[in-house]
């Protein structure tokens, strides 16, 4: 279940990475973008500190900055906030740091 844990984020993490450079190539250079790219590359960075406490907290913080960048490009790019779809991420993030606490810490 670790194995999958680890594999699920680091997906996560490329599949936004890879979301925020398309946004930099559609969209020009953004402020947003360019935070998501750094935020998942620094996800992925962290799936390999060998202290598991630090990587819950740094996890966490790192969640919890995608998802208010989240919010903020939903409301920069539509206009208006997309509620169901920042609740299933939330869940998601949720999942994902109960995940890494149960099978990694």
């Amino acid at each position: 279940m670790e194995i999958f844990t680890y594999g699920l984020i680091g997906f996560y993490a490329v599949l936004t990475g890879v979301a925020g450079i398309h946004q930099l190539k559609e969209n020009g250079f953004q402020v947003q973008s360019i935070l998501f790219i750094v935020v998942s590359s620094g996800i992925l960075g962290m799936l390999f500190i060998p202290n598991k406490d630090w990587m819950l907290v740094l996890l966490l913080l790192a969640f919890v900055l995608l998802q208010i960048l989240a919010v903020v490009q939903g409301v920069l790019s539509n206009g208006r906030l997309t509620y169901t779809h920042h609740i299933v991420r939330f869940l998601f993030h949720c999942i994902l740091v109960l995940l890494v606490y149960k099978f990694i810490k």
